[in-house]
């Protein structure tokens, strides 16, 4: 009976104040939906690889080295390298090698396709890692040459109505027979893969080759209770023995926990599906930036109406309830308006999901069977609870209940501790907004950059049969008006493909790592690469592999002022004379400096090399053409390609999904301040009516009267910005630290912030003192 007592006192109370009650739920019901999300994709993000047996004992083997300026980490190695650790370290329990391949042609009963995600490994991969096997023999599935495994999701696709076990499977030009279907990778895997090739069934592989491919992810066993630092120094004196240039270079080796792997954002050329700390850091901060302005929004507007509740405090007070029955009485109604507004917040959360997908590239799903979602949901509403109901329940317990029956009391305006949460409120809001000005202003200067040379209309794919006839194709090609240029490459310039140490007879010592580039003649010219000095030494018909160019950077690291006539010696004694100096471009990530770069003839083009083709404004007239041309030489392939400018765009993902979302933060954050300040100054203005209408009957103007209320606001915003500057500041600059090339942190940004939020504040807090403010005079002496 006493509960239903208090739920109708509750649902009066809420009647009372309908508008603020409706705003201070919503409000935190949004609060409550943010937080579920970014908390269930958080705690996603952070259980990655846990569903391996014993993960605490697995490391990556990573490379380590200061190459041409910057220290730069690499989460790959030769092939062999895991082969002479096991040999060599008897700690070392087992070990398990992945090469990853990018998309390559299956052929299926007679129809050609890509598939991309795609390893060759030891044949011990399913007893290292726990990927589970739904057909075949874990144990024997990867250890004869002709044998494949494929997951659920490619067997169902090529091998609908049929038994996949045992048919043929088609890739790299060679037949297969599948020995084993494994289940769909967790989502929480940082290794990505449907088809499963053992090293033994490629021979051209060279996995045991030193200096050969340095692609191979090598995973090792130890047992705990090692020392992890020590054992990465003997790996590398191993590496020393074999491959001396590692020595040269001072290469080191270090071992990753695989815990850590998937936040490897600051490795180069790595194949695993990785995720920046800071991204996940941004979007946790974001959330609980987003549930304080919710729960702020709740205690203002709890404190705003609590006079309302005045009287039957006193009343219960005088007929003798005790402190802490009045505390457990609040409590309960507190915790109900939470219970309802975590309903609603599922509600929301589940309508938003999709979006949410798609604005951070993941794929969360909401598992009512999972307990964990009922803990966090739990630990949520504790945390909400005492965040949103402590403060409130402390400040109606302290009522003194004679001022209260002799109505005394009137909550004495806006206390000390409103002040606060509109104060902490537009401080989120401004660091909310500052930050989003800064990672779009980045993502616009990465955009906008001029990398050195020309990649917009520029498309390529790859050659395959089109690499036999790359002449006649090109001229064929060029028929088409639309079409400015056609070149080729051995790989995408932002790719690095082949990296190998350079000299000059000059200065031994100077020995660099550099980039070598296999092109076209016409290369630098189509891509509007400028030459420095020197010339191009590289004419159609011709494979001159006796000269080379290079840039600018490799001009300064090997130390020679007037390069030109120079010879350089590349890692094979082939000798090259430099006969022009091309301008420094970026052709890879701008998180990284720019590398030494080596530009030599291609002499003879693979099916895996690549064409780059300039067209006009008239893409489709390109793209037409290039399908035509394509059908003609690769009839059992499909046509696809893509613009060199969208595979820029695509090394900055994780940058423009902060951009993203930040951008939404900030939306929901200011909407969040705005409900809480319009409820804020609605109980302000009411509380002054008589003031009002006074000063009114006395001369005073609408806008004096604006002034007047409109004052204490704007310096909680000036505070707010006081305090929330250098806070962004801070954060923005340890952002941009990410990258090698970054926009400035201008003022005008936080000025903006600040502005904003003023005028925000202003706009909102205007509309009720102007109505306020022009009500009769005669009314408001009316008034209570």
């Amino acid at each position: 009976m006493r509960r239903f007592f208090l739920f109708s006192e509750v649902l009066r109370t809420f009647r009372k104040n309908l508008s603020t009650g409706i705003l201070s739920l919503l409000g935190l019901s949004i609060g409550l939906a943010v937080a579920l999300l970014i908390g269930f994709w958080s705690l996603n993000e952070f259980s990655f690889d846990n569903f391996h047996k014993n993960p605490e004992e697995v490391y990556r083997i990573c490379r380590k080295g200061f190459l041409n300026g910057e220290t730069v980490m690499i989460g790959a190695d030769f092939g062999p390298v895991g082969l002479e650790v096991k040999k060599e370290l008897p700690e070392v329990k087992e070990i398990c090698r992945i090469r990853p391949f990018n998309k390559e042609l299956v052929k299926i009963n007679g129809v050609t396709s890509y598939e991309d995600q795609i390893i060759t490994c030891d044949k011990n991969l399913f007893q290292f890692f726990n990927f589970n096997i739904e057909q075949g023999n874990p144990e024997t599935c990867l250890d004869g040459p002709g044998k494949i495994v494929i997951d659920r999701n490619l067997a169902n696709k090529y091998y609908k109505d049929q038994e996949a076990m045992g048919q043929i499977f088609q890739i790299f030009g060679q037949q297969f027979q599948i020995s084993g279907i494994m289940e769909p990778i967790p989502e929480n895997s940082h290794l990505k893969f449907r088809i499963i090739i053992p090293f033994k069934g490629l021979s051209w592989i060279g996995d045991t080759n030193w200096g050969n491919n340095d692609s191979y992810i090598t995973y090792i066993r130890i047992p705990e209770q090692q020392d992890i630092e020590a054992l990465g120094k003997k790996i590398s004196e191993i590496s020393y023995k074999h491959y001396p240039l590692y020595k040269q270079y001072k290469i080191t080796h270090f071992l990753q926990p695989l815990s850590e792997i998937h936040f490897s954002s600051g490795f180069r050329f790595d194949f695993i599906v990785s995720n920046d700390r800071r991204m996940i850091f941004i979007l946790i901060t974001i959330a609980a930036l987003i549930l304080a302005i919710a729960c702020f929004n709740f205690i203002n507007l709890f404190i705003s109406t609590s006079f309302q509740r005045a009287k039957s405090i006193g009343v219960k007070k005088i007929n003798g309830i005790s402190g802490a029955g009045l505390f457990f009485n609040s409590i309960l109604e507190t915790g109900l308006y939470i219970l309802i507004a975590i309903i609603l917040a599922f509600g929301i959360a589940y309508l938003a999901l999709p979006f949410f997908n798609q604005l951070t590239g993941g794929n969360l799903s909401l598992d009512f069977g999972n307990y964990k979602l009922y803990l966090y949901t739990l630990a949520l509403m504790i945390l909400t609870l005492m965040a949103a109901g402590i403060f409130p329940v402390m400040y109606i317990i302290r009522f003194n209940p004679q001022d209260i029956i002799k109505s005394r009391f009137n909550c004495g305006g806006i206390t000390v501790l409103q002040r606060i949460l509109v104060v902490s409120q537009f401080a989120a809001s401004i660091i909310l907004i500052a930050s989003t000005v800064v990672i779009k202003k980045q993502i616009n200067f990465i955009q906008d950059k001029d990398l050195g040379f020309s990649k917009s209309q520029v498309i390529w794919l790859q050659m395959r049969n089109l690499a036999a006839n790359y002449e006649s194709v090109r001229e064929e090609l060029l028929r088409n008006p639309a079409i400015v240029d056609v070149t080729a490459k051995t790989c995408l310039p932002n790719e690095w493909n082949n990296g190998n140490p350079i000299v000059t007879d000059e200065n031994p010592d100077a020995q660099i790592l550099a980039e070598i580039c296999d092109v076209s003649y016409n290369y630098t010219d189509m891509m509007d690469i400028p030459l420095v000095e020197g010339t191009n030494p590289f004419k159609p018909g011709e494979n001159n592999r006796e000269v080379c160019m290079i840039n600018e950077k490799t001009a300064e690291a090997l130390e020679i002022g007037d390069p030109i006539g120079k010879q350089i010696q590349l890692i094979d004694d082939r000798k090259v004379t430099i006969a022009g100096v091309l301008k420094n471009i970026n052709t890879k990530s701008l998180h990284v400096n720019i590398d030494p770069q080596v530009y030599v003839q291609a002499t003879n083009l693979e099916p895996w090399h690549y064409l780059f083709v300039k067209s006009s404004a008239n893409t489709e007239s390109v793209i037409e053409s290039l399908q035509t041309i394509w059908r003609k030489h690769n009839s059992d392939i499909p046509f696809e390609y893509a613009f060199l400018d969208d595979t820029y765009n695509q090394l900055y993902h994780i940058e423009a999904t902060a951009s993203k979302t930040v951008t939404v933060g900030m939306g929901i954050a200011l909407l969040l301040a705005f409900m809480g300040l319009f409820a804020m100054a609605h109980y302000a203005t009411e509380k002054r009516v008589k003031e009002i209408g006074i000063r009114k009957v006395n001369g005073a103007t609408i806008s004096e009267i604006l002034m007047l209320l409109n004052r204490d606001f704007v310096k909680w915003v000036i505070l707010s910005f006081i305090i929330a500057s250098p806070i962004a500041l801070y954060a923005m600059h340890q952002w941009l630290g990410n990258f090698a090339y970054k926009t400035a942190l201008s003022w005008w940004v936080f000025a903006l912030a600040g502005l904003l939020s003023l005028i925000i504040a202003l706009t909102t807090v205007s509309w009720q003192t102007w109505r306020a403010a022009t009500r009769n005079p005669v009314e408001a002496l009316r008034y209570e």
